[in-house]
């Protein structure tokens, strides 16, 4: 898993082009002579068949982020790209695993592993993409994992955490377009200001989380641009607004969804303007089986050891793997590859992040076990 990821590291391509990622996965998948389909483009799934009908999956992301890595490692970037979210360290640790239950594979029970490499997770719809395209059928898979490595906690390399039941939240991007009537700044009497809708606009959406979502329910609006004219002196004809929605239940995010339609077009009515509102899902909520993590947590600590494994609290980040676990029983994990104390001081997404490649072989260890022990129980 280390030379994988060390040779994945160097070649990192953003969400939709991920094809010397996909060419490497590939050829690694054909030698080791099981079945390999290619999927979405760059993605592929690679199929274990021993025989009985239930069918268990695991997923590794490929793709990178748009970002200079400033890292310092010696098999650092050499584009403009970066894997600073960790999914060449997600890709190496399932080709890890996969190599290992193909070289196991006499000694495994019944049933079928399905291996989903999957592009285009960061904001592209790649999960929602795979599941169009069948990676859960033929044969219908049964139960579904995956981890996600991180850095910069207090949590040492090798220990898995994750959250029962809501793990992290849905994310919807949206716009919101006001258009007015451009004026003279002398004579705002004559025009209909965009910016004073939009701020009103601002203001009143901040009534959905203090009084109309459930109180016991998480949930984070985020305002994070608001773009209208480029004068001092004077009012523009239009202008927009642009913001995202995070929440852990299907009934708060449509909530949301309902209001900020509503609030947006009835502010912008009364003050004499018009507003559309572009709302982009991104994400499900990314909610875990209990049974399916109570059952995974049991195998992952006879793996690691009891102190090994613990629960978390859950995030307010969004994961599109809640694109098949919404449709399968299935478990996310958490994976510490670097702590704080082992001087990995810097989280995903920073252009300084490392991740601790001695933790690499843990994780493919975790996807090999888990398979293993999934399949002696449900044969």
């Amino acid at each position: 898993a280390t030379q994988f990821r060390r040779d994945l590291h160097q070649i990192p391509e953003v969400a939709r082009q991920e094809f010397k990622t996909s060419e490497y996965v590939g050829a690694h998948l054909a030698k080791l002579h099981c079945q390999v389909e290619k999927v979405c483009g760059t993605g592929y799934t690679a199929f274990f068949d021993n025989g009985a009908e239930d069918t268990i999956a695991f997923r590794g992301d490929m793709d990178a982020l748009s970002m200079q890595e400033t890292s310092g490692v010696d098999f650092a970037s050499k584009n403009n790209y970066a894997h600073t979210c960790g999914h060449d360290t997600h890709t190496s640790m399932l080709l890890g695993a996969a190599k290992l239950l193909m070289d196991n594979k006499d000694n495994l029970a019944g049933g079928k592993v399905k291996f989903m490499f999957q592009p285009g997770e960061e904001g592209h719809g790649g999960g929602h993409k795979m599941v169009e395209a069948g990676v859960l059928e033929n044969p219908h898979v049964d139960a579904a994992m995956g981890f996600h490595s991180f850095a910069g906690l207090d949590v040492p390399t090798g220990h898995v955490v994750y959250s029962p039941g809501p793990a992290m939240a849905s994310c919807d991007m949206f716009t919101i377009t006001v258009t007015g009537k451009g004026a003279h700044g002398a004579r705002p009497e004559a025009g209909v200001d965009p910016l004073n809708i939009l701020c009103h606009i601002h203001g009143m959406l901040q009534t959905i989380n203090s009084r109309e979502r459930k109180q016991l329910e998480p949930m984070v609006l985020t305002l994070g641009q608001l773009v209208c004219g480029d004068a001092p002196n004077i009012i523009p004809n239009e202008g927009y607004m642009r913001g995202s929605i995070r929440a852990f239940s299907e009934e708060s995010r449509q909530l949301f969804i309902r209001r900020l339609n509503e609030i947006s077009k009835g502010v912008a009515e009364s003050l004499g303007g018009t507003a559309v509102v572009d709302c982009q899902s991104t994400g499900l909520a990314t909610v875990n089986d209990l049974t399916v993590g109570s059952e995974m947590e049991g195998y992952l600590k006879e793996l690691l050891g009891d102190d090994h494994v613990s629960t978390c609290e859950p995030s307010m980040g969004s994961e599109d793997f809640s694109e098949v676990i919404s449709r399968v029983p299935g478990v996310f994990m958490r994976l510490s590859l670097g702590s704080c104390e082992e001087g990995y001081c810097f989280g995903g997404h920073h252009p300084k992040v490392r991740f601790n490649d001695e933790g690499l072989y843990l994780g493919s260890a975790c996807f090999t076990h888990c398979a293993l022990r999934w399949l002696e129980e449900h044969k």
